[in-house]
């Protein structure tokens, strides 16, 4: 078998866009599992089966990589392009699916003992979305209320995901039950 210029065996077509794909779920998983400052560059390549230089060529930097593993779950636009009404609701289905995936809280939480990941994430909570929440919430007091809400759905997320308790668990309708009302509480406000 011929094979074509430049190719190898073993070696496969160059594509960026599976090659940044590929390395951005690696990122988040590990990201998500071990956290940020004990994954390395070099494992995030290995489990996406890439050369550990491309990660800073499609990134930067690990920094890069983080804000962009994070960004890709911090939107609010789903959440708040419907009446206020429903928010509680809204917000709770979007926790449930946040379930499905690799957790952007964990990724965060996880990241805290760096100091120049703990202020990415902060930055990236604080543009991403407490900003667009205060905004769509409008007076009284919207900042503070965006940031009570942002609060709670990080605590909850915290408990439910990263240090489990059993109530939390155990009683898994009524909490979402009191989180959705809590929610809308702060909302109509």
């Amino acid at each position: 078998m011929k094979e074509k210029s430049g190719e190898t065996p073993t070696s496969r077509p160059r594509n960026s866009a599976m090659t940044t794909e590929a390395i951005l779920r690696a990122a988040q998983r590990l990201f998500a599992a071990k956290g940020y400052t004990t994954t390395g560059v070099r494992e995030i390549a290995a489990e996406a089966g890439v050369n550990s230089a491309l990660v800073r060529r499609y990134f930067g930097s690990k920094e890069g990589l983080l804000r962009a593993a994070i960004e890709e779950y911090l939107h609010m636009d789903d959440i708040l392009d419907s009446d206020r009404a429903g928010l509680g609701e809204r917000v709770v289905a979007q926790l449930r699916l946040a379930e499905t995936i690799d957790n952007p809280v964990s990724m965060m939480v996880l990241a805290t003992a760096d100091p120049a990941a703990r202020m990415l994430c902060s930055d990236l909570v604080h543009e991403r979305v407490i900003l667009p929440l205060a905004e769509w919430l409008g007076p009284p007091d919207a900042m503070a209320r965006a940031g009570q809400l942002n609060l709670l759905w990080m605590g909850f997320m915290t408990v439910r995901e990263i240090l489990p308790t059993k109530p939390v668990h155990e009683f898994e309708a009524q909490t979402f039950d009191w989180l959705a009302k809590a929610t809308q509480a702060i909302v109509d406000q």
